[in-house]
């Protein structure tokens, strides 16, 4: 928070010891609109059966929707985007993100076939770049270095939430629509219920678009107003190569894990315990309403309680104890067809997953000076983004289709890619310790004023 007079002269603000109420505010804010991302960007994985059978599509092209038709332009667009969150109005470019991917939201429940649904979804990605990287700046501008790891796992928490709204929201919206028989609009003609899914749960980002306008723009520190490009942040990456390499490996295999089972899970449970869509979405989205987001705060306060205790890498020790935790529970998951005891098995390996994340945003945010934060946040998330979103669930779909004998073999698929990407995780963490202790104090040092 900074005075009048502060933000009148454009020098940075003073470091304070703790954040304000109106810094929660704003964290709260944007974990709202973190949260209505993941409700358009997960709405998909509710209503694959139907769409697949609607459309005849096979489980490779239900992970191409989910996962690269969503990264196309999401990668591309996230590093330009990045840069401007390092020097435009970081509120209004979060608001034009949320406007556009709102209505390519609609335009899914358009879609009438493959490639339509495919562009419509490469709309809901560009939309969504535009966030992350101005959210990260926005935070690390009104809070400490020591609550950042919290205020970041509140901001990553809306994606549980969203993940959860998608699916128990979107699953009785479902609901309601297959008893009515669909959707008529007029102009338009009939939807079938999932199409006018889609168009019913693109409304909450109109409304929070207008709540968005009460958040306010926080003046640069001084050392921003240099407005540093890619050429910039590229060279200070390959200064610390060792230390991004590592952290975004890992943080990557994350991400992967993540989307991936949010992707498949609701699949997962129509089609080995007979669930209808709705059903799978409402015990899907119920555990991951509690898990996610506990999983996101006890990571986000224990990657603060690393970097209260002098820890120099603070981030790998919480990635570590997240991937590994999360293989004995896929085993009991993949395994049992005891509905509780799988469901149980899935709200422990969500916690797992999600325990990850804070580490790997705040963590980036640790290792990159103020200056470079909007730029180097995007070509991060362009980074994990492409290879745990645009390769998660198109791989998971890849191997049902050719080496697990078609859609009964989802559970092998899901088991051997959270072994394998545990494994290649922990590698990564355990590689990422000393680099990133020495980039994290060059950051420190270069001003940051966190």
């Amino acid at each position: 928070m900074v005075t009048s007079a502060t933000a009148a002269t454009g020098h940075a603000p003073a470091v304070r010891a703790s954040a304000g109420l109106y810094a929660w505010y704003v964290a709260l804010l944007l974990a709202a609109a973190h949260l209505v991302s993941f409700i358009d960007r997960f709405l998909m994985s509710l209503v694959m059966e139907p769409l697949k059978a609607d459309l005849a599509l096979s489980d490779t092209q239900l992970g191409l929707l989910q996962g690269t038709g969503f990264v196309i332009l999401y990668t591309v667009a996230a590093v330009p985007l990045g840069l401007m969150a390092d020097r435009v109005n970081r509120r209004n470019l979060i608001l034009a993100g949320i406007l556009l991917w709102s209505v390519a939201t609609g335009l899914c429940g358009l879609a009438d076939s493959f490639g339509s649904l495919f562009l419509a979804r490469v709309g809901v990605g560009f939309g969504e770049a535009a966030l992350v990287p101005a959210a990260m700046s926005l935070l690390a501008a009104y809070f400490p270095r020591r609550q950042l790891g919290r205020a970041v796992s509140l901001f990553t928490a809306g994606a549980s939430f969203g993940k959860s709204t998608a699916l128990i929201g979107g699953g009785a919206v479902l609901a309601l629509l297959t008893t009515t028989g669909g959707m008529y609009l007029a102009g338009i003609g009939h939807l079938a219920p999932w199409q006018a899914t889609f168009m019913v749960m693109a409304v909450p980002g109109l409304v929070l678009a207008a709540l968005l306008l009460t958040l306010r723009e926080p003046p640069r520190v001084e050392s921003a107003v240099a407005r540093p490009g890619v050429a910039v942040a590229a060279a200070y990456i390959r200064k610390h190569y060792k230390a991004y390499l590592t952290h975004s490996g890992a943080s990557a295999i994350v991400v992967l894990l993540i989307q991936s089972f949010a992707a498949w899970t609701p699949s997962f449970y129509v089609r080995f315990f007979d669930m209808t869509p709705p059903q799978a979405g409402l015990a899907v989205g119920s555990v991951i309403l509690v898990s996610g987001p506990l999983g996101h705060l006890c990571g986000g306060a224990l990657t603060d309680f690393f970097q209260d205790r002098g820890s120099r890498a603070p981030a790998a020790p919480v990635i570590i104890l997240g991937v590994l935790a999360a293989v004995p529970c896929v085993l009991l998951f993949g395994t049992t067809r005891n509905l509780p005891l799988s469901l149980l098995a899935f709200g422990l390996m969500s916690f797992a997953m999600t325990f990850a994340a804070p580490a790997s945003l705040a963590g980036l945010q640790m290792l990159t000076p103020d200056r470079l934060r909007g730029v180097v946040t995007s070509m991060f998330l362009a980074t994990t983004t492409f290879v745990g979103i645009g390769m998660g669930p198109p791989l998971i779909g890849f191997l049902t289709d050719h080496y697990f004998n078609g859609p009964q073999g989802l559970d092998r698929a899901l088991m051997v890619t959270v072994i394998v990407c545990a494994v290649l995780g922990t590698i990564l963490a355990l590689a990422s310790r000393r680099p990133f202790a020495r980039a994290a104090a060059a950051s420190q040092a270069t001003g940051d004023s966190s």
